[in-house]
């Protein structure tokens, strides 16, 4: 049903067969125009960068809880998450330090030091 949106200046051609020349180009052009505006628009939603589920956690910074031999624990967003520090220089992160997510397996975090 949203494709028939793209077909809007084919059906808008219809306008020739019932107004004058003239006046057919304006209404025309009229329709032209919001279709472009309209094409503009879908364009700019299909760009749009992901910000819900897991794809949205993806370069977003925490903040190191606590550290343990599972791993570290985040806080993230107002929730609690596992994780996994890599490419740490000098061992893995202390409690209360910034971290960057860079990856998800499962339900664990893979996290490595902020730009």
């Amino acid at each position: 049903m949203c494709h028939l949106v793209l077909l809007t200046p084919i059906a808008g051609l219809a306008v020739f067969l019932v107004l004058p020349l003239p006046e057919a180009l304006a209404a025309y052009f009229v329709i032209a125009a919001a279709t472009a505006l309209l094409y503009g628009a879908i364009i700019r939603a299909m760009r749009r960068t992901v910000v819900t589920g897991k794809e949205a956690l993806l370069g977003a910074h925490a903040s190191v809880r606590r550290v343990g031999p599972g791993g570290l624990l985040l806080h993230l967003r107002g929730e609690l998450w596992t994780a996994q520090a890599v490419g740490f220089t000098g061992g893995s992160p202390q409690p209360g330090e910034s971290v960057v997510i860079t990856e998800i397996v499962g339900n664990r975090l893979i996290v490595g030091p902020p730009l």
